[in-house]
């Protein structure tokens, strides 16, 4: 670290720690969970005005000054129980307070007991799935796309309008998805779906779900062991993605040792149809137009695994503190990629190209590091992580074409080496009548990246990066009569410098400094709950997106990347609203200096040259969601249906129209449909029959032509005691409608390409626990941003 910028930090917490007389205690459900985000308040006799007040932590604990009143009352309350009012005698004798379910707000007991209940509380959608249908879909993934403000969308799980979240399992960040498969849904609480994050969070972090899990007690040797193969039907046969997972813990008292093994066998296959078209404006003002028509077939395979490692120690109910490591590697990786196409110039077939593209990746591994504190002193909450991570890669690809024109080969070679330490320390405290955080992170992230290729006219590479990031901010929550709110504002500074070891006058240094403010505020009106969050985020480059080294795909386009590349910028207002089983969302955002891909002639022999840049200009999106979930005896449907539409209207270069430009306007909307039909059965069986529908619409750039419709089919069942054996058969893709359909308009260069990954599978997925408990490991990781970007 070049700076030791905790220090501050922690000469502030000593300070905190001197409290005044405080009430302390723990607010749990009838079930005996923790009951988070309640709110708290000291009120004095006899005008009942808040003296002090509190929200409750993700353990259900709160403290309060009495700010010296001698009479008064302590009142709890949290969206969907009821008030209770406890005197100051009697809290005294009563440290645990146990908050009963308002039926009036449920709607209706009997029904609540498998419908899922969807409520606003805090900063967060947050739905129940313990008791409920969801209880027994498969695994975290299979509930994820099923709750109100998360979608499936391609194959990837979003929050509706914000895109890919971060993830937090009992309040730990995480960092393998692998613990997302073998969490199963029988251990999940509820999930909350944050829209908004707080300045907590980092300046990149645009979305966040936390997943809450059933208290479950237990010493001893426990394991939970998922596994899961695939059979891809009608084509591609050879393709069959298979992992497996294996949890492992033994706990005593307050020791927990835990383990986990990661295996993967992953085939992918694709084949696509591509068109390219660049035209180029001659010295002698004639225009010519280079066509690039053919197809693609790629067929990947990589195989392998992960370890992990770590121990964790409960000191008391008040301190924990824990270490862990793990490695992760690829045994085997290759991708093998066969390229023909015709090359056109004004109408006529000048060649025809036969490319054979042989990946391998002889060295690829990642080790990971953390060490955390979790405690809390008097009021003072304190939690400390230090991070390592250390990720080394090696790519070695050789080339063989044949062409009218003669046979040529060539050989490239692509190493990287990046690894970063990070330290991150977040407080809190109790003041006035609610809860100041505030914190410090520092993330150092050094590199090397070496490109070598044997090809005259494209040159190697040799670069270093290094990259330093120092953060502070602040974020106070209230909980007040009138509804939650909490506020709070982040500062990062970013020291980058990106050195050209070959070709110096490339190099580039920059400082940057941003403000990230954050604001969130929940009531209810009458029945309807109500959240409304705004926030700024930045997202900054990838580093292989950074990259001067030109990538050879075919003798006629190249890719690279851009150090200059200017920070995405995004400012979000959302609104979140449910009324019993019906929740509504509703998100604006307007993005400066948006990140893609953007294609131009790379000379006038028809070579297109694919290159990162920012688009020149703001990119305004709105979207609408709206998701019903309600129950009729034994069918338990969940529809949600949604709008997403952008505002981008930019100027492109065109040699074909007076003046070279021409303005060119991407508006088309996104229609969405996601139908989720879950039947259940007596003794543990449940049948899923799902189907989504996404319109053609425009997303920056580029535009998806055709719509895609996607209908599958699940059946499960649950077996031994505590139906610790759960066995899911699947057919997805049953249409054989996930197909896409992409066109790119760049004005001089225009592609468009249809792709089909032959998705049409049968899945079979086994999950077996023995005497699972919860993980009891606090670490929430620090540089996770970096993280994703190397």
């Amino acid at each position: 670290m070049k700076r030791l910028v905790l220090l501050p930090l922690l000469s502030m917490a000593a300070l905190c720690s001197m409290s005044a007389q405080t009430l302390k205690g723990t607010v749990n459900d009838e079930k005996g969970e923790p009951v988070e985000f309640a709110t708290v308040a000291f009120r004095s006799l006899p005008d009942s005005a808040v003296i002090a007040g509190s929200i409750t932590d993700v353990n259900g604990q709160f403290s309060i000054e009495r700010s010296g009143a001698k009479n008064g009352f302590v009142q709890i309350s949290s969206v969907g129980y009821e008030t209770r009012d406890i005197s100051l005698a009697d809290f005294a004798k009563e440290q645990s307070v146990t908050l009963r379910s308002d039926n009036k707000v449920l709607d209706e007991v009997v029904v609540s007991k498998v419908r899922p209940k969807t409520t606003i509380s805090g900063d967060a959608v947050v739905t129940s799935i313990s008791g409920s249908v969801l209880e027994h879909a498969g695994n975290s993934l299979d509930v994820l796309g099923k709750v109100p403000g998360m979608i499936s969308r391609n194959g990837t799980l979003e929050v509706v309008g914000r895109g890919e979240p971060l993830y937090y399992i009992n309040g730990r960040r995480v960092t393998d998805n692998s613990e997302l498969r073998n969490l199963m849904s029988e251990d999940i609480k509820s999930i909350e779906v944050v829209s908004n994050p707080g300045a907590e969070y980092g300046g990149e972090v645009r979305c966040v779900v936390r997943i809450r899990t059933v208290k479950r007690q237990g010493e001893g040797f426990s394991f939970a062991l998922t596994s899961q193969a695939a059979k891809h039907i009608y084509k591609c046969h050879d393709a069959e993605p298979s992992w497996s997972v294996l949890d492992l813990n033994y706990r005593k008292n307050g020791l927990d040792i835990l383990g986990k093994i990661v295996y993967f066998n992953q085939r992918f296959y694709q084949v696509s149809n591509i068109y390219g078209e660049t035209i180029v404006k001659a010295a002698d003002g004639h225009i010519k137009e280079n066509v690039q028509d053919g197809y693609l077939d790629c067929r990947n395979h990589y195989a392998g695994g992960n370890v992990e490692a770590g121990v964790n120690y409960q000191i008391n109910e008040l301190h924990s503190l824990g270490a862990k490591v793990s490695y992760g590697f690829n045994g085997y990786a290759n991708t093998k990629m066969i390229l023909e196409d015709d090359f056109i110039t004004d109408g006529v077939v000048d060649d025809h190209v036969f490319s054979l593209n042989d990946s391998r990746t002889p060295k690829a591994r990642t080790v990971n590091a953390n060490i955390y504190y979790d405690g809390k002193i008097n009021n003072l909450g304190i939690n400390f992580n230090a991070d390592y991570s250390d990720n080394q890669n090696e790519r070695e690809t050789d080339v063989d074409e044949t062409s009218w024109s003669g046979p040529a080969s060539l050989k490239t070679v692509s190493e990287s080496d990046a690894k970063m330490a990070a330290a991150k320390l977040v407080l809190s405290y109790p003041i006035w009548k609610g809860v100041l955080k505030f914190g410090a992170e520092e993330v150092y992230v050094s590199g090397d990246q070496t490109y070598s290729i044997t090809h005259d006219e494209i040159p190697s590479s040799d670069a270093d990066m290094s990259e330093n990031t120092i953060s502070g901010f602040a974020e106070y929550s209230l909980g007040a009569p009138f509804g939650q709110f909490s506020a709070g504002l982040r500062y990062e500074h970013v020291d980058f410098d990106y050195d050209n070891q070959i070709t110096p006058e490339k190099s580039v240094g920059r400082k940057q400094d941003n403000w990230f403010p954050s604001f969130n505020f929940s009531t209810k009106i009458k029945v309807v709950n109500l959240n409304l969050g705004y926030s700024t985020r930045v997202r900054r480059p990838r580093y292989d997106q950074m990259t001067t080294e030109v990538l050879y795909d075919n003798r006629f386009t190249y890719q690279t990347g851009d150090p200059t590349l200017l920070n995405e910028v995004q400012k979000t207002l959302s609104l979140n609203a449910n009324w019993q089983w019906l929740t509504f969302t509703a998100v604006y955002e307007v993005v400066d200096h948006s990140i893609q891909q953007k294609a131009y002639p790379y000379n006038d022999d028809g070579i297109i040259m694919v290159q990162y840049a920012n688009v020149d200009d703001a990119v305004r999106k709105f979207s609408l969601y709206l998701n019903a979930s309600p129950a009729f005896g034994v069918f338990y449907p969940r529809y949600t249906i949604g709008l997403q539409r952008q505002d981008l209207t930019t100027e492109v270069l065109d040699p074909r129209v007076d003046g070279g430009k021409r303005s060119l306007t991407l508006n088309t909307p996104m229609f969405f449909v996601q139908a989720n039909n879950a039947f259940r059965f007596k003794r543990s069986w449940l049948v899923d029959l799902d189907y989504q529908f996404t319109s053609d619409n425009d997303q920056l750039m580029s535009s998806i032509t055709k719509p895609v419709h996607c209908l599958n089919l699940a059946v499960s069942k649950s077996f031994l005691k505590h139906e610790a054996l759960n066995v899911r058969l699947a057919w997805n893709d049953i249409l054989d409608k996930m197909r896409y359909y992409f066109s790119t308009d760049f004005g001089n260069c225009i592609i468009v390409q249809d792709n089909n990954s032959y998705m049409p599978a049968l899945q079979l997925r086994a999950s077996y626990r023995f005497n699972t408990a919860n993980s009891k490991y606090k670490g929430t990781g620090a540089g996770q941003d970096a993280k994703q970007r190397m």
